[in-house]
């Protein structure tokens, strides 16, 4: 009767398979783990490395049981490839444009922090001959005035990539 129900119901099959092929990858890795404890004693190894070894094992019983479980269900590899290449590259696009804007606040606070400069001092950024007047320092960029009286707005990274002359 139970044989006959999961003739009708492969999904449940298929879940009990991945229960067990779980269980069976969890074992195998405390196992490994418990024989790497007792290897790092008997060797009397570093602690970091018997934590990377740790890392390696987990790691390995990660990808064992994802190949385990695209296995049992079936997954087309061609879909995984395609959503992971889409989440990476949306990864990427979210990187780069996020450490643009942390760079610059993260450089701002050093700013404050450091004062290289102040408000209202003269300063020359070289080797680009920008100089002007500090008028403000914000998050993300400093504003000068320069001697046309027209405002120049500097990213705050700037400062950290380029030479800063303090002029009287």
């Amino acid at each position: 009767m139970f044989i006959e129900y999961l003739r009708r119901n492969p999904d449940v099959l298929n879940i009990i398979i991945s229960v067990f092929a779980g269980l069976v990858v969890l074992s195998v890795s405390r196992i490994a783990k418990f024989k790497a404890k007792k290897t790092q004693k008997r060797l009397n190894l570093d602690e970091s490395r018997y934590l990377l070894i740790i890392r390696i094992i987990s790691f390995i019983s990660f990808i064992s049981i994802c190949a385990i479980l695209v296995l049992i269900w079936g997954i087309n590899l061609k879909h995984i490839w395609l959503t992971l290449s889409g989440v990476i590259a949306m990864m990427a696009i979210a990187f780069f444009a996020v450490w643009s804007l942390l760079g610059n606040i993260l450089a701002g606070i050093l700013l404050y922090f450091t004062s290289p400069f102040k408000i209202n001092d003269y300063i020359e950024i070289s080797p680009d001959n920008i100089t002007g007047q500090v008028i403000a320092i914000n998050a993300f960029y400093t504003v000068l005035l320069d001697s046309d009286q027209a405002y120049i707005c500097v990213p705050n990274t700037f400062f950290f990539q380029k030479y800063i002359k303090e002029l009287q």
